[in-house]
């Protein structure tokens, strides 16, 4: 029986939306945090975020502090989807009924995913299974999607018209997509989707603003204020590199000198504010993450502070809280042991008027005797071969930089969409170091048709490994890259066995206890491996 007790709607002076990464779907992705932050695990655990009671939690506390939508990242790849466990399990949870939700397709795909035949697709998916809930959300009865990236639907569509003989200008293809997506709204009797934008980059631009008002987008909006804030620091301290490590004050004169550059916009297509809420990317970018430091709740309301006054002084109604718990990019102010409920206060607080018998208490699962909402602990190898032939065998994909982990023809695959993080990760119950000397796997490699050549001139495929001694992570949780090895890779298709000398790394000593394997960083490549083995 669920014992939670009903949400209860406080009045906001704006319409406050949040970005929702679905990014934990299983134990092995907390689990690179609970190994070097801790301090910072949800109220709700290391929470199976598919469970409907703990997206009711995530709905109580959302709507009891001001929000009352979540822009839920969202996956599309030509039908196949991924991280779409949140979504599905949000219908089955009891107080759906509270909180809106909306798509935000990030449709980082490889060149020629788009089409038109797959535009009506999508479309069609997002009627049949959205649209017509009451729970999605609707600017004026209008169904609201958020496209990550215009650029990507131009580039596939005009690239679709020139096979049939035809030039479309650029722009003109993400115009003929919006427009399909359209169509197919009017042929099952809806209203047109209301289309917003991402926008791209630190400067503002405003031939973005107007590429993607010509395309048929109504707004515009951030995925979060980093890009703005480091350019708006490189600008101002006269910089050439920043630093690795900044404070988070810099995010209030970044943010209120981009607002007020999107402010200068005439007529109604807007730039939706963003109000930042942190990065701390060392987690997952070895060593060269980059955080800001010293995130308080005193800092994080200053900046709601002078959110609410832009709003007033430009007649906003709504806003983007950016993200809610990208926890593996330190971008969260989901209720959580470091900061509590602070950060949910503070927008409270700042939008939100509180009734006459004053807000709700800030509610626990324990103190409604609910939970644990814990994953199973994550399971630790034993093996020092790996075959492949039924399931992974404890080997995780990444959260970042890898997709659709699975077994196919007795062959672990995997997409690669690139980035500076390893793909795959092993945590191991420990091995003495000096039983292996190298490390064999029977890989293939299969780019798109359409790769960098100087990206293909620095292949390579790395193992990092980890010890009792010398951890993978720092407290620092800078990942070392000098405890890996790593030999030339071969992108052609076919099968191709490595073997890596691991006795030539001097730091290959001691109890090893992980590994995290890389294949090429390649944007948008298909990799299949056979075998990995631990060689004496």
């Amino acid at each position: 029986m669920n014992r939670i007790p009903e949400p209860v709607h406080p009045q906001s002076s704006v319409e406050i939306s949040a970005y929702y990464y679905p990014g934990t779907e299983r134990m092995s992705e907390w689990n690179q945090i609970e190994q070097t932050l801790p301090e910072i695990k949800p109220l709700l655990g290391w929470y199976d975020e598919s469970n409907p009671e703990v997206i009711d939690w995530q709905i109580k506390w959302a709507v009891e502090h001001g929000i009352s939508s979540f822009c839920v990242d969202w996956y599309w790849n030509r039908g196949i989807q991924r991280l779409d466990h949140w979504v599905k399990n949000f219908y089955k949870a009891k107080f759906r009924n509270h909180l809106k939700w909306y798509i935000m397709w990030a449709n980082h795909n490889e060149v020629g995913a788009h089409f038109a035949a797959d535009q009506i697709r999508v479309t069609r998916f997002w009627i049949d299974n959205y649209f017509r809930t009451p729970e999605y959300y609707t600017i004026d009865g209008h169904p609201v999607v958020v496209i990550w990236s215009l650029t990507n639907l131009d580039r596939d569509f005009c690239a679709e018209a020139a096979k049939c003989g035809e030039k479309l200008p650029e722009g003109e293809g993400v115009k003929r997509a919006l427009a399909l997506s359209n169509l197919e709204m009017r042929k099952a009797g809806l209203p047109e989707i209301h289309f917003i934008c991402m926008y791209q980059g630190g400067d503002y631009k405003p031939e973005q603003l107007e590429a993607a008002r010509n395309a048929g987008f109504k707004e515009m909006v951030n995925y979060n204020m980093v890009s703005q804030t480091w350019n708006y620091m490189q600008k101002t301290l006269q910089m050439e590199t920043l630093p690795r490590s900044m404070d988070f004050d810099h995010f209030l004169p970044a943010s209120v000198a981009w607002w007020d550059s999107a402010a200068s916009v005439a007529g109604d297509f807007t730039i939706i504010p963003t109000v930042g809420t942190g990065w701390d990317d060392r987690m997952r970018s070895f060593d060269n993450g980059r955080v800001f430091e010293n995130r308080t709740a005193e800092k994080f309301k200053k900046l709601c502070l002078a959110c609410k006054d832009f709003c007033e002084k430009h007649g906003r109604k709504r806003i983007m809280i950016s993200p809610l718990n990208e926890w593996q990019e330190g971008s969260y102010i989901e209720p959580n042991q470091k900061f509590g409920f602070a950060m949910y206060n503070v927008l409270r607080d700042v939008f939100c008027t509180a009734p006459a018998e004053g807000f709700p208490p800030d509610l626990r699962p324990e103190d409604v005797g609910c939970g644990p909402y814990d994953y199973p602990p994550m399971e630790y190898s034993r093996q020092t071969e790996w075959n492949f032939s039924t399931d992974t065998q404890c080997w995780y994909r990444q959260p970042f930089g890898t997709a659709y982990l699975q077994i196919v023809d007795n062959a672990l695959h995997f997409f690669r969409s690139g980035g500076n993080h390893a793909a795959l990760r092993l945590r191991h119950q420990g091995f003495a170091a000096g039983k292996f000397s190298k490390f064999k796997v029977m890989m293939r490699v299969t780019p798109p048709a359409r790769t960098d050549p100087q990206l293909n001139e620095a292949q390579q495929v790395r193992l990092y490994f980890g010890t009792t001694d010398r951890p993978l992570f720092s407290k620092e949780m800078f990942i070392c890259r000098e405890g890996a090895v790593a030999v030339p890779a071969i992108s052609d298709g076919e099968w191709h066995e490595y073997t890596l000398d691991l006795a030539a790394n001097p730091l290959w000593k001691g109890c090893v206890n992980e590994l995290w394997f890389d294949p090429p960083q390649l944007h948008s490549t298909h990799i299949d491996i056979r075998r990995m083995q631990l060689l004496p």
